[in-house]
């Protein structure tokens, strides 16, 4: 058998390549003609829709392969990915409070289920699908670049959503936020949303709430410059969140200049953290907070962030140490760099220690947050 290809390979190799020519020719051709019916009230032949399943699931289950899921912690991540499913998922997928949308329902494929089907993905699969999207499907890939910590927050709920019933999933999706009653005026010219995309109270602190997870920082408080720089830089796409990015899209000057108004003027109760820092780490922390470490060029975080900081920046007094920390784990990764101010600040994260940073983020968690107004340099 050797021998006889040996003998005839270059006339094997004609052949093979005018097949494949062949083949390209013919496919370019029924192309051009048009008789591929791509209408999707056609759906698929049998045959092409069991190899599109097939080859979906082998190329999710092939580029996940790598992906090392962390450790999840569903009652802080839950209520973050249930709140951005409902606002921008649930559309397509249907939730526990309401069936898929009638217009995507008929979408080719059709959006599954995903009360049922989250089931049929490993974790590293949810993972690799909510942050990649999938191509021919109308899934989308993650708006926010370097964000992972956001969709590991998504795939806690998909994990959770099987088994969730319709009280516990309104609870998660609507976090803070409440619904109402609509006089029969605003029916007819308004209409009735079920959440609110932009509902800010979905996942931020309230007047008598604190946010509905600790990786959600406190917003009550914060100078009004600061709040209407960081809804433009997601607007602008200079900040990427794929949480912040759809909402503060959704928002006009106005509104920004509302919003801004709003929250500055709330007095953010102070709330004990979880975990209490060890005498050293409150001290490491206070030395960063207030001296900074100059061995490591580390100004002091109060210059700009304390109470008589720039108005223009956060200020960190009671954030909690999950957000703090997370924060500048994504500067010391490459994301939030894209702004003046992030930029700044990307230089100073990379240059700490991660015992630096666990010990600025306890001490700023531990400090009340401050509830009235200082005057400015």
């Amino acid at each position: 058998m050797m021998e006889w290809v040996r003998r005839y390979w270059r006339f094997l190799l004609l052949w093979t390549l005018g097949l494949l020519a062949g083949g390209i020719a013919l496919a370019l051709m029924g192309a051009y003609s048009g008789i591929l019916n791509i209408a999707a009230s056609a759906g698929h032949p049998a045959w092409l829709e069991s190899f599109l399943q097939l080859g979906k699931e082998r190329s999710v289950k092939f580029n996940s392969r790598a992906i090392a899921p962390p450790a999840l912690e569903p009652a802080e991540l839950v209520p973050l990915g249930a709140a951005h499913f409902q606002g921008t998922c649930a559309i397509c997928h249907g939730s526990p409070l309401q069936p898929v949308n009638p217009i995507f329902g008929h979408m080719l494929p059709h959006p599954p289920d995903l009360q049922r089907h989250a089931t049929h993905w490993t974790r590293e699969q949810l993972f690799w699908i909510a942050r990649h999207g999938l191509q021919l499907t109308g899934m989308p890939a993650w708006s926010g670049q370097n964000r992972d910590d956001e969709v590991w927050a998504v795939v806690a709920f998909l994990e959770a959503l099987p088994s969730m019933t319709e009280a516990d999933y309104r609870r998660y999706a609507s976090g803070h936020s409440k619904t109402q009653d609509y006089a029969d005026a605003q029916l007819v010219s308004a209409g009735r949303p079920r959440f609110d995309l932009t509902a800010c109270s979905r996942c931020h602190d309230t007047a008598d709430a604190p946010p509905t997870s600790p990786y959600i920082p406190r917003i009550g408080g914060q100078e009004e410059a600061y709040l209407k720089r960081a809804l433009h830089d997601f607007q602008d796409d200079m900040r990427q969140s794929g949480f912040m990015e759809p909402v503060a899209g959704d928002l006009d000057d106005e509104h920004i200049e509302r919003l801004a108004s709003y929250y500055a003027a709330q007095r953010p109760a102070f709330r004990q953290p979880a975990r209490p820092s060890s005498a050293d780490e409150s001290e490491l922390g206070r030395q960063l907070a207030e001296q900074g470490d100059r061995t490591r060029k580390i100004p002091a975080c109060n210059a700009c962030h304390g109470r008589k900081g720039r108005e223009d920046y956060p200020r960190l007094a009671g954030q909690s140490a999950q957000y703090i920390g997370q924060q500048l784990h994504i500067w010391r990764q490459g994301g939030r760099d894209k702004t003046p101010h992030g930029a700044m600040m990307a230089v100073v994260a990379k240059r700490m220690t991660e015992q630096q940073v666990a010990a600025a983020a306890s001490f700023f968690a531990n400090q009340p947050p401050w509830t009235e107004r200082s005057p400015r340099p």
